[in-house]
């Protein structure tokens, strides 16, 4: 059986070379500027004539027609993928969240007046709780270890005048006991619970210190030994003349 695809390759192939020797034979005839821009022609003509040829046959036999220049090279597909990263749309619509990193500053080791903030944390299991967030300027040059030390104390200390309230997951759970509440505030902790507070903090910003005016101070000391000295009296010491 004759393949009627081979057919009309056949047929195809027969009209395309009339053609060339037609355009060829006519071309010859031109003064020889023209005959070097119609051999151009004539060259995309040729491209043109078999792409076109190649194509047909893509279709007659089922398959898909690409065109030249239209698939996307790498190149392309990174700087699209680039460009949608970048407008926070991913190409199937999804939005995508740019979160940026910030490094926390930890440090204390320095003579500047730091301004801190600072939680106190409970991370006993079951009962973990954050007390509300704090501000204080820190002027001392100190390492996280003693800063942690310095503020546990420090609200141990002031959980003694009954103004922390009780946290609602703790009232919940019977926690703490008795001797350790007073009209819903807490007046402290079980000692065996302390081990549970931390502290966490960040520096938020440095400011320059006031100089110590050394000369004002020695003078306003000096007044202060004049004043006490009894009446008649020249001698800085104390003495009587």
């Amino acid at each position: 059986m004759n393949n009627p695809i081979d057919g009309r390759q056949d047929r195809t192939e027969e009209r395309t070379s009339a053609s060339f020797m037609r355009l060829f034979g006519q071309m010859m005839m031109l003064p020889f500027t023209v005959f070097v821009q119609g051999m151009e022609l004539f060259i995309k003509t040729i491209q043109g004539m078999q792409r076109a040829t190649d194509e047909g046959m893509n279709v007659m036999v089922g398959g898909t027609t690409q065109i030249p220049g239209d698939a996307p090279g790498p190149s392309d597909l990174t700087s699209s993928t680039t460009s949608s990263v970048t407008d926070g749309v991913t190409k199937d619509g999804a939005e995508t969240i740019h979160k940026e990193r910030r490094i926390m500053d930890k440090d204390l080791h320095d003579d500047m007046l730091k301004l801190v903030r600072y939680k106190i944390l409970f991370v006993k299991r079951e009962h973990e709780h954050a007390f509300p967030e704090r501000e204080d300027l820190v002027s001392d040059n100190m390492d996280g270890s003693a800063f942690t030390a310095w503020k546990t104390a420090e609200f141990i200390q002031q959980l003694k005048r009954g103004e922390t309230r009780i946290p609602t997951k703790w009232k919940d759970k019977g926690y703490p006991k008795d001797e350790h509440r007073h009209n819903g505030n807490l007046t402290g902790l079980p000692d065996e619970d302390k081990k549970y507070l931390r502290v966490y903090y960040e520096v938020l910003e440095r400011y320059p210190r006031e100089k110590f005016k050394y000369e004002e101070q020695q003078i306003r000391v000096l007044e202060e030994i004049r004043d006490k000295l009894p009446a008649g009296s020249t001698d800085p010491v104390g003495t009587t003349s």
